[in-house]
């Protein structure tokens, strides 16, 4: 049988990238990588729409959170996170953990960080605030944040960098580094960007590389500094995930063959099917302010979600997620980024729907 993954990362990868995955291993300090390498950091600039450099870290997407917070918060930095579900408190944890005290701004799950709430908070905050750290979407609840509106507030009030969590956006909701002021934004390979897990990728602007200049925080594998100096070389600092790379390579010329503007498009009418699906089979939408490389749907009160989301992959193949933390066994999530196509979500609405008839026959449509 089929095997059909609808999860919000890892996403499916597309057949030429698994060819890529399975060429004979390279020397990373050859020219051969030097020239997969750079071509994954120019052609991720024109993902980002940035002309910032953009660092190839081999770590997962927390992992370039992390980098981000060891270059651009130093002892006794005042921070500002805005959370919205549990990848925006993925940057409160990062933060304590750095022995740093951010002040969290808290947003009902379910809800995109409201303008209007965030500047009354930032207004409070913004004598001597270093970072602010937002997420774009957060694929735990199925929102998207108004990044554009944000870091217009935070320049508005502050001389704050602006710090941004896009591993799951990135290429699939639209974003624009540079034209909306993003100084640092984070990404990785396992999403949008159609790739398997493993990479991680931050756009740095010249305001944070001045900061991560005079941070003097702890840092070695993950200093953005010998990051930067390996460039002109056309490699990393220490050994990098070498496959990934040449696979990112690969995935992105694709993308960049398809059009941004078109990933973007296709991406929100896959998002519009599977809400019109969902809601069809008796689930209602979990997001008050969806993005569009996600859906998050609430399960009918007389199912198990945990056992729906067990059998459907056990039984028909079919991997899609369920919730998290206090909202585990109360939603699922579907993904519809990256190289899912309207095919692999039809399959899985297919094994749904039956499933759905099976674990409450009378409540399920006809």
């Amino acid at each position: 049988m089929k095997y059909t993954l609808l999860t919000p990362g890892p996403t499916p990868i597309p057949p030429s990238v698994l060819a890529k995955l399975a060429e004979p291993i390279l020397h990373h300090r050859t020219s051969e990588f030097g020239a997969y390498f750079m071509e994954v950091v120019e052609r991720l600039q024109r993902i980002y729409l940035t002309k910032n450099a953009v660092l190839v870290i081999s770590s997962s997407g927390t992992g370039g959170m992390e980098s981000a917070v060891a270059n651009l918060v130093g002892p006794g930095d005042k921070t500002l996170v805005a959370s919205a579900g549990a990848f925006g408190d993925r940057w409160g944890k990062l933060l304590k953990a750095y022995g740093h005290s951010p002040r969290m701004l808290q947003v009902e799950w379910g809800r995109a960080v409201d303008p209007d709430e965030f500047e009354k908070v930032l207004k409070a905050e913004a004598k001597g605030l270093a970072c602010v750290f937002l997420t774009h979407t957060d694929t735990s609840t199925g929102i998207v944040n108004d990044l554009q509106a944000l870091s217009r507030l935070v320049r508005r009030h502050s001389d704050a960098l602006v710090v941004v969590d896009a591993v799951s956006g990135l290429g699939g909701e639209e974003i624009r580094t540079d034209a909306w002021d993003l100084d640092a934004v984070v990404s990785a390979s396992q999403k949008g960007l159609m790739n398997a897990p493993g990479l991680a990728f931050v756009s740095v602007s010249d305001k944070a590389w001045s900061k991560a200049e005079r941070a003097a925080g702890p840092r070695f594998y993950f200093d953005w500094r010998s990051m930067r100096d390996s460039l002109p070389k056309k490699e990393t600092p220490y050994t990098p995930a070498v496959a990934l790379v040449v696979a990112q390579a690969e995935a992105l010329r694709l993308m960049e063959e398809e059009g941004l503007e078109r990933i973007w498009a296709r991406t929100a009418q896959l998002s519009e099917f599977t809400r019109e699906k969902i809601q069809g089979l008796g689930f209602a939408l979990f997001a008050k302010n969806p993005c569009r490389v996600l859906t998050a749907a609430v399960v009918p009160p007389s199912i198990d979600g945990k056992a729906l989301v067990k059998r459907l992959r056990e039984e028909y193949s079919v991997s899609i997620a369920g919730g998290q933390l206090h909202l585990m066994g109360k939603i699922v999530r579907l993904a519809h980024m990256g190289y899912i196509r309207r095919p692999d979500l039809e399959r899985g609405f297919e094994a749904l729907g039956d499933l759905l008839q099976k674990l409450s026959p009378a409540a399920s449509p006809s």
